[in-house]
This record gives structure tokens, C-alpha cells and sequence, in this order.
């Protein structure tokens, strides 16, 4: 059967999908959106996201995290607490890789790193 050129250019004009299927034109692969990779598990958004439900009463001292944290080896350039209850330490670990480190503030216990690339 064979086609009014009308009804042809309306198909491969309006209808480009028919016209991919009838395999008349190629398909350009979608332009990719440049934007940074969600994060992956630790969230500050996310109420699911706590460090400790402990009393604040039995959390360590700052500066006590603090040297904790330079034990094992971080440089701390920014130490603060995070939305989720967290000692949150932005700085260097031991290889000299910026990093962000989250801390548990009552057993200290590394929770989430993230190291740049």
C-alpha cells in the first residue's frame, strides 16, 4: 500500500516515533543532564539519618571529639554538629584527601565519609 506524499511528510514530521519504528530516520542518543551524582545513604534531608538518640548529657566534649579525631588521623579545618546529631569534621584524613566525616557523639564511631575526588 502505498502512501499520499501528504500523509508521509505528516508522519516523518509530526510523528517521529512512527517514523523510528518504520525505521526511516536514526535516533540521536538524549542529551545527558550535567549535574552532580545524588548521594548515596547518608542524608542530612532525611529524618531516618540520626547519629544517637543519647542524652546530650552523655555525649563527648567537643574538644574531646576533636582530639579523637586527630588521633586517627584527620586535620580538622571545620568542626561542628550536624542536623542529624552528628560531630560533623570537614579537613584532610590521613593520606591528605579532603574529606567530610560524621560522628556518632556519644561512642565517637565513624558513621559516614565522604572523600573528594
Amino acid at each position: 500500500m502505498k502512501l499520499p506524499a501528504a500523509i508521509c511528510c505528516y508522519l516523518l514530521v509530526l510523528s517521529p516515533t512512527l517514523a523510528l519504528a518504520q525505521g526511516s530516520l536514526t535516533a540521536k542518543p538524549p542529551a545527558k543532564a550535567v549535574s552532580a551524582p545524588a548521594p548515596i545513604g547518608f542524608s542530612r534531608e532525611k529524618a531516618t539519618d540520626i547519629c544517637t538518640t543519647v542524652p546530650r548529657t552523655e555525649w563527648l566534649t567537643e574538644d574531646e571529639m576533636k582530639l579523637l579525631a586527630e588521633h586517627r588521623g584527620y586535620r580538622i579545618k571545620t568542626f561542628k554538629l550536624a542536623k542529624g546529631d552528628c560531630y560533623e569534621v570537614y579537613g584532610f584524613d590521613r593520606a591528605g584527601r579532603i574529606v567530610e566525616a560524621y560522628f556518632n557523639p556519644a561512642t565517637s564511631r565513624l558513621v559516614r565519609q565522604n572523600i573528594a575526588q
